[in-house]
């Protein structure tokens, strides 16, 4: 089937599977414009992947991420960069405030460090503050990471960000469109069914790491809090909340390993291989 006849159906207002039963029918370009598809629209997504940075897989095919087919209206088109995750992978999502203080900011570049070191890849979002700190430490690294985008792939808030060439990237917006609020709890609950488990790291009350704590507990995954989050202040709100409904607290990524029956061989020793503001971390086999 034509590329430009799935981008077409990927815009109808229509579920993954009645979009996939209408893939199989073949329709016509007509059809299509009939249904609510718009040629420009794919065009411009057309003209998008023939640079080649990014490329897109569409529901029902093999390396369509089969943790989305468990949710209730799963993207039907996916762009992405660099590669999907094998399906095989240990996946674990890190997130938390946009604003973290010094020691959450610490706490979550050696919590990545330690993940990655031990082959598990964090998934994670492209929002600044704890998220961002885990990405520079898994490129520090050179380790894996996912990243759910709350806009499409050609808006600058990614084009810009030059920490994301080093990751999976994945959207499931138009190229060109922007971050808009309801993209955003969208993408967290692409992020949250994705990963096996979720770990807070610090987050305030009314916040998106909030949302990824309660998308994970709907989809049935376990909620980890890290102790930095559990101090006290308003930056700690939401996660000592969550200690308080009953998740668990965990000190560092062994702490998760341990839950989750990972490995967890590497640990993170005082040195001088990866610096982070005032701190220096190598990695060590303990």
């Amino acid at each position: 089937m034509k590329l430009s006849t799935l981008l077409s159906i990927s815009q109808l207002s229509l579920g993954a599977q009645e979009k996939l039963s209408l893939a199989s029918s073949t329709p016509s370009r007509d059809d299509l414009i009939h249904l609510g598809a718009n040629t420009e629209k794919t065009e411009r997504m057309l003209a998008f992947l023939a640079q080649g940075s990014a490329r897109v897989v569409f529901y029902g095919m093999e390396c369509y991420p089969k943790q989305f087919y468990l949710l209730e209206n799963p993207p039907f088109r996916l762009m992405y960069t660099n590669g999907l995750p094998n399906q095989a992978e240990r996946m674990l999502m890190v997130c938390g405030t946009r604003y973290p203080d010094a020691l959450a900011s610490q706490s979550s570049y050696e919590f990545a460090l330690e993940a990655g070191a031990n082959e598990v890849t964090l998934v994670t979002s492209n929002s600044r503050g704890i998220d961002r700190n885990c990405l520079y430490a898994l490129k520090d690294s050179n380790r894996a990471a996912v990243v759910l985008c709350d806009c499409g792939l050609a808006a600058k808030r990614i084009t810009n960000n030059a920490l994301l060439r080093s990751f999976c990237a994945i959207s499931a917006y138009e190229p060109d469109e922007q971050a808009l609020s309801f993209r955003c709890l969208s993408r967290n609950v692409l992020s949250a069914a994705l990963a096996e488990a979720c770990v807070v790291m610090q987050a305030p009350s009314k916040s998106g790491a909030m949302h990824c704590a309660t998308c994970a507990l709907d989809l049935g995954k376990d909620v980890y809090v890290h102790s930095t989050g559990t101090r006290c202040g308003e930056v700690n709100a939401g996660s000592r909340s969550l200690v308080d409904m009953g998740a668990e607290t965990i000190d560092g990524y062994a702490d998760v390993a341990i839950r989750q029956n990972w490995p967890a061989t590497v640990r993170i020793q005082a040195g001088s291989l990866y610096r982070f503001g005032p701190s220096c971390y190598s990695l060590g086999h303990a």
